[in-house]
């Protein structure tokens, strides 16, 4: 069956189940799992390529999402969340799953200690956070929402409140890096692994309910996103890899960062910013990142409640930038070279934008929204429409897609193969 009609099924499928509800207003009571504190989500869907940057698909998907959030007493509480899924081509799939938080919370007046695995989003922006340096994502994941992507890792966070303004101090035992797809001229590489001791601290400083929210903040720790160098250099933080010479580091930044949130009239507007000092401070290293500063910053506003508009300028500056100096070695400028590509550090300046444009019909029922982002030098950008049709209570269907195109320098003309088009039905029960 092609992918255009099982997305045909999938919309008829949801159409007659639409016009099986549509015989009552009344919204469905909670469900037993509702009034214990958790939620439990099937969802079934069908991919037409994988995240992996190979040509194979298409791929179907099975997966069970479950959230369980309670009061233990006036004090304490605890959350899980996490998923299992079966997914894979239709005659071999894999069994898979991830714990994504399952972490304690103790209150006392101002004072909130949480500990356990955690997911600690920072930032104002939409979608594109340069202060969002703590907690992993899993890029290569098979689901339509970026949030569900996002990967916990154990941490203990502690919080005091005095009025409109808190302070936060972090420590994350755990390393957790990026799940990202790799080009398959460079191999099989080994996915990163959950490491332990590791040296991370944050702290942030916040202000909410004004004019304008604000927050300050400094991380020290792993960089979620890898180094590609050459095993044989002997990094302390390499993977060997047989055969191919090559290595996957994750190496030590320190990242400070601002952002701030606030409305004009009907405008919604942002601003974030990051500037990340790496292990090659003086960017002499071809094969760890340069220094670099990054900029999000635009607004949105929703027009006859039912149109949102946003649009956001981004902007990348790479200190002590420079074309890797040529080596004797042809095969560690190929790398030098496949290193800047993946790390978007191609160019000293980079300028480009990013917009989500949204509608909703039949009292929001029925929403449709296209996300697009891009830069202009090295060209690449991406497309992401998606359509989103909410059955019943229980029941929502979601179609879409995401297209990347790009020049060969563009890490988004790198992700090409990663293009296409989904389709999936959810029962929460």
């Amino acid at each position: 069956m092609t992918m255009a009609k099982v997305i045909a099924l999938v919309i008829a499928l949801a159409a007659l189940a639409s016009t099986a509800g549509a015989q009552t207003d009344v919204p469905a009571a909670p469900s037993l799992l509702e009034q214990a504190g958790a939620t439990v989500t099937l969802r079934v869907g069908l991919w037409s390529s994988t995240r992996e940057l190979d040509k194979e698909g298409p791929f179907g998907s099975g997966m069970l999402w479950g959230r369980a959030a309670r009061p233990i007493t006036d004090k304490f509480a605890f959350v899980v969340d996490g998923w299992t899924a079966l997914r894979g081509p239709f005659d071999d799939g894999r069994a898979g799953g991830e714990l994504r938080e399952g972490f304690v919370t103790l209150t006392s007046g101002p004072i909130e200690i949480r500990a356990g695995r955690q997911i600690i989003a920072w930032g104002r922006a939409d979608g594109i956070n340069p202060t969002d340096n703590l907690t992993a994502q899993d890029l290569t994941l098979l689901a339509p929402d970026d949030s569900d992507r996002r990967l916990g890792a154990t941490a203990v966070r502690f919080s005091y409140a005095h009025r409109d303004v808190s302070a936060t101090a972090i420590w994350l035992p755990e390393f957790r890096s990026h799940r990202i797809p790799v080009p398959t001229l460079l191999g099989d590489l080994p996915e990163s692994e959950s490491e332990w001791g590791a040296k991370q601290f944050a702290v942030r400083i916040e202000q909410t309910g004004r004019a304008v929210d604000w927050s300050v903040s400094a991380f020290r720790g792993r960089d979620l996103g890898p180094d590609l160098g050459i095993a044989q250099a002997n990094r302390s933080t390499g993977q060997q890899v047989d055969g191919a010479g090559l290595a996957l580091s994750h190496h030590d930044v320190r990242v400070f960062g601002a952002d701030a949130a606030g409305n004009v009239g009907r405008y919604g507007l942002r601003a974030e910013a990051a500037y990340e000092v790496t292990d090659d401070r003086h960017g002499v290293d071809p094969f760890v990142k340069n220094p670099f500063f990054s900029l999000v910053a635009g607004g949105d506003r929703t027009f006859n409640e039912h149109l949102n508009v946003n649009v956001q300028y981004l902007y990348r500056y790479v200190a002590h930038f420079g074309v890797p100096a040529p080596s004797d070695s042809p095969f560690e400028n190929l790398v030098a070279i496949e290193h800047a590509v993946l790390s978007g550090q191609t160019r000293r300046h980079q300028h480009g934008a990013s917009t989500r444009v949204s509608y909703k019909w039949f009292h929001d029922t029925l929403e449709a929204e296209v996300a697009a982002a891009g830069y202009a030098r090295p060209r690449g950008g991406v497309l992401r429409p998606k359509l989103t049709y909410a059955v019943s209570d229980r029941m929502k269907v979601l179609v879409g897609g995401e297209f990347y195109r790009g020049n060969a320098a563009s890490t988004f003309g790198v992700l090409r193969e990663n293009s296409g088009a989904f389709a999936e039905m959810r029962w929460s029960f």
